[in-house]
């Protein structure tokens, strides 16, 4: 087993500071897998961890204790998370996966803003297109029809459509190049 455990049945107030610190490093990793499986909330797991820590230690030196010390401190870990649970059940909310916006963290705000300025410039260089090109745009891009769907919807055989669509691509590329320059520029 590891020595800390045996460390535990010790007084811990009498031990040494760096000796405490690392006692309860390794309580905290020997027990936050356990907790954060139950509570899916880091905060609340290191809350319950301090409070998992204080009634070992507190019961640590009893001789009761001596078998599996490694079991005992796991159920102390369990049962006070479950008490945790219990003392918060009015404060916890369910939420609906409707109501949840996942945020990437590698999104920031200026991430989002050039985002939207894109987003702009695009709209932008699509109303510049001729019509011809820019409802064959919209039909395939925005609205997700296929070729055979745009054929048949516009009276146009699918070689036309495939070449206006190229073309209507490298117009709208060439607008949106030239108005994303002049933002930058």
């Amino acid at each position: 087993m590891e020595q800390w455990f045996f460390l535990l049945r010790s007084n811990y107030i009498e031990l040494d500071s760096h000796v405490q610190r690392e006692i309860y490093h390794s309580f905290y990793k020997f027990v936050y897998k356990d907790i954060y499986f139950i509570l899916h909330d880091h905060s609340a797991t290191e809350d319950v961890i301090q409070d998992a820590f204080i009634k070992t230690v507190m019961k640590g030196n009893t001789p009761t204790h001596t078998k599996n010390l490694a079991a005992w401190v796991r159920q102390i870990a369990r049962n006070t998370t479950i008490d945790w649970l219990r003392k918060n059940k009015k404060n916890r909310k369910v939420i609906e996966w409707e109501d949840v916006i996942i945020v990437d963290e590698k999104t920031s705000v200026s991430n989002e803003v050039e985002s939207i300025i894109r987003n702009e410039v695009l709209n932008e260089a699509i109303e510049e297109l001729k019509p011809e090109h820019r409802i064959l745009i919209v039909m395939f891009y925005l609205e997700g029809k296929t070729y055979k769907e745009i054929c048949k919807e516009l009276h146009l055989t699918e070689q036309i459509v495939t070449q206006r669509l190229a073309r209507a691509r490298q117009k709208l590329q060439k607008y949106f190049s030239r108005k994303w320059n002049d933002i930058y520029e």
